[in-house]
Order: C-alpha cells, then sequence, then structure tokens
C-alpha cells in the first residue's frame, strides 16, 4: 500500500491569507504589497521570514501564539477548491493518508472535521518543526513502520521537497499554496501539479 504524506497550509487548506494577517497583528511589522508578497513566494520560508526582519529567536513564541489565533478563527479557513473530492478518491482507492503540519493538531483536526474531511486520513500529526521538517517527516514513517520507498510528501513549500528527499520519501510539489512553482521546480520534486486533480493521475487506482 502507498501512503501520501499530506502537508496542511497550503496544501489542503487556503490559510494563506489568514496566517499572512495573524503575522501582522502579532509582530507589527507593515503590511506588504501584493508585488512584495509575491516576491516572498519564491523564497523559501528561512529567507521569507529573515526578509520580514523578524528576529528567529521570536519565531517559537509567534508560532505557539499564532496557533491560537488561527484556532479562534479555524472558520475562516476552507479547503483548496477540488481537495476534498481528491482526497475522498485517494482513500477509496485504496491509499493510506497521513497529514503533518507545523500547524497545532487540534486546529488541524478541527478544520479537517468541520470539512468533512477527517475520516480520509489514519493519522494527523501536528508541531513539525519549521526549520527541520525531515525530523518531523522521519518520527511519522518510524510511528507507521513505514517504508520510505513506499512514501510521498505533497506539500506546498521547498522545505516540504527538500524536507522529504532528506529522508528518502518522493516529494510531490505543489503550485496553488504559498510557494511559487519557479521556485519549487528548482528543487527538481517527483512531480509538480498545478491542480488538485493531477494527484489523480500520479497516484491513480491501480498503483496502490
Amino acid at each position: 500500500m502507498k501512503t501520501l504524506i499530506f502537508d496542511f497550509d497550503g496544501t489542503i487548506a487556503d490559510s494563506f491569507e489568514l496566517v499572512i494577517e495573524i503575522a501582522y497583528e502579532l509582530t507589527g511589522i507593515p503590511k506588504h504589497s501584493e508585488d512584495e508578497i509575491a516576491k516572498l513566494r519564491h523564497l523559501p520560508f528561512v529567507k521569507a521570514v529573515r526578509s520580514l526582519h523578524v528576529p528567529a529567536h521570536h519565531i517559537p513564541r509567534l508560532l505557539i501564539k499564532g496557533r491560537q489565533r488561527m484556532l479562534e478563527r479555524i472558520h475562516e479557513v476552507h479547503p483548496f477548491p477540488g481537495i476534498p473530492e481528491v482526497l475522498r478518491e485517494l482513500h477509496d482507492n485504496g491509499y493510506h493518508l497521513l497529514v503533518t503540519s507545523s500547524n497545532s493538531e487540534k486546529n488541524v483536526r478541527t478544520f479537517l472535521r468541520a470539512n468533512e474531511l477527517e475520516s480520509y486520513f489514519d493519522g494527523v500529526y501536528g508541531n513539525a518543526s519549521i526549520f527541520n521538517k525531515a525530523i518531523s517527516i522521519r518520527k511519522v514513517l518510524r510511528r507507521n513502520k513505514l517504508d520510505p520507498s513506499d512514501c510521498f510528501y505533497v506539500g506546498d513549500e521547498v522545505r516540504d521537497v527538500i524536507a522529504a528527499s532528506r529522508v528518502k520519501v518522493e516529494p510531490v510539489a505543489v503550485t496553488w499554496g504559498y510557494q511559487a512553482s519557479e521556485a519549487l521546480a528548482k528543487y527538481h520534486p517527483y512531480a509538480l501539479v498545478d491542480n488538485p486533480t493531477d494527484l489523480l493521475r500520479i497516484f491513480p487506482s491501480d498503483r496502490v
């Protein structure tokens, strides 16, 4: 059985606008123009944070507060169009689906439950490291006794591609989330997809 490990924010949940809004509230940094935001999408996460002049030692505290704020407003976040149908079909076709996220498990489960998606996943793992996601993916592999060669990681950021590759899991990069397509392509993921339904082409029912 093939296992698909999904990122959450930017892959399943269209939460970018809310994350940015909460970041402004917590840091007090000036709001960026659309052009400035577009430039940030071409930068890896850590470089994007540095360009906002947020001290690295403040990030853990901001993450904790940000997760709390997001839980209060999780009802404002919705799945990307097409994601619920694709998850249902992948699940029905026999794929083993998991989620790991730097968001909290409570936030992820609350969102999945509200959108009737929780039953498609056999495990939800939160609080993944934002600086070394490979550690978190490796823990998921160990906990579920998975062979990396049978797994794929579906995410929207360069750090997702890098982390999956480090633990010998094939990365599938999606372009509808945070990172720009050109930035993702530079890291040569197993596949680069522009639409959720493309996942059904990469993972057909006869490949389980």
